[in-house]
């Protein structure tokens, strides 16, 4: 058994290499995306190899999942331009200047990083000491430990600049908002019943993801992609549309980072750090940051997918012509 499992372990590092090679060189641009899927999907599986499942359910959801989205999106909306063969050409060969570089970069690191390993017993303290603290975190999951007790505010960081993205990206736009966007409602019945059905699952995996992520993989940011597969499936079939066009959007996308900032504004008002949440009602905290969370990330990646769909055409009518009288073409005419 074991035997077979390496002879897997070796044919799945092979298959990605492979997939990744035809994401960066095929000259289709098709091809390019969904090989880019396939990429993800085997480095989710690598991830669980290697024992990571919260990587891995974050490789399947975002790097794979969510970002496939965006560049599905881009492949059917927006075509390719006219320079567009020369152009790749070009960009072809600076990436594989610029992947040989990488690769010879690498070597000379992995060459440092033996011949040190091979002077110096092997130590690790700081797993040692992260593994001491976990017994006085709030959750006693590792990674969510890590994400929202020890380095809170690099958690906070990160969810402004997903609102920072996402409201750039609908600064672009003519409303600011996602109004004007033309996404044609399915309105075949299987698919209309497919989304009905599939929606309630999907959204209940998303809450059950959020809870067990204080005791086992899952948490804020698995439940939030997940929860942006519901809001596109119930965007393309037409039904809650007012979330993502009306007042409910910018609401949504801005509640997880607003109460990080009360949470942490009120720790250091009753005289503990800046985002310490200990205490009895620490792990109370917690959760309540992560479900808000879930709605900002789940709002704010559905809507970066909306976004890059076309708008509707300004409603632009031509100027009225100006009444004119016949010119005469004799003096005799106007007799």
């Amino acid at each position: 058994m074991t035997e077979l499992l390496h002879v897997f372990d070796v044919a799945l590092g092979v298959s990605a290499l492979l997939v990744a090679a035809v994401a960066l060189y095929s000259a289709h641009r098709v091809v390019t995306v969904m090989s880019f899927l396939v990429l993800g999907l085997l480095l989710a599986v690598m991830w669980a190899r290697l024992g990571a499942p919260d990587i891995a359910v974050a490789e399947a959801a975002l790097a794979s999942g969510v970002t496939g989205a965006f560049l599905i999106a881009v492949v059917t909306e927006h075509p390719r331009g006219i320079g567009w063969s020369a152009g790749r050409k070009v960009a072809r060969a600076g990436l594989v200047a610029m992947e040989v570089a990488v690769v010879v970069a690498g070597l000379v690191v992995l060459g440092r990083v033996v011949v040190e390993a091979s002077r110096v017993v092997p130590v690790d303290p700081l797993q040692m000491l992260a593994q001491d603290a976990i017994s006085d975190a709030v959750v006693t999951h590792p990674t969510t430990a890590v994400l929202l007790d020890f380095r809170a505010y690099d958690t906070f960081l990160e969810v402004a600049v997903l609102v920072g993205a996402v409201l750039a990206a609908l600064s672009l736009l003519r409303d600011g908002g996602l109004r004007e966007v033309t996404w044609p409602v399915e309105d075949r019945p299987i698919v209309d019943g497919f989304v009905r059905v599939v929606a309630p699952v999907v959204l209940l995996l998303a809450g059950w993801l959020l809870v067990a992520g204080s005791t086992r993989p899952g948490g804020a940011f698995q439940a939030g992609a997940v929860l942006t597969g519901v809001m596109l499936l119930l965007f393309l079939v037409g039904v809650g549309r007012f979330v993502m066009r009306g007042r409910w959007l910018f609401g949504s996308l801005l509640v997880g980072l607003s109460v990080f900032v009360v949470a942490g504004s009120l720790t250091f008002a009753f005289g503990r750090g800046w985002f310490d949440l200990g205490g009895e009602w620490g792990g109370y905290v917690v959760l309540l940051i992560e479900g808000s969370l879930v709605v900002s990330i789940g709002v704010g990646l559905a809507a970066l997918v909306v976004a890059g769909a076309a708008e509707h055409p300004t409603d632009e009518r031509p100027a009225p012509a100006i009444a004119r009288a016949p010119i005469s073409g004799s003096a005799g005419d106007s007799r």
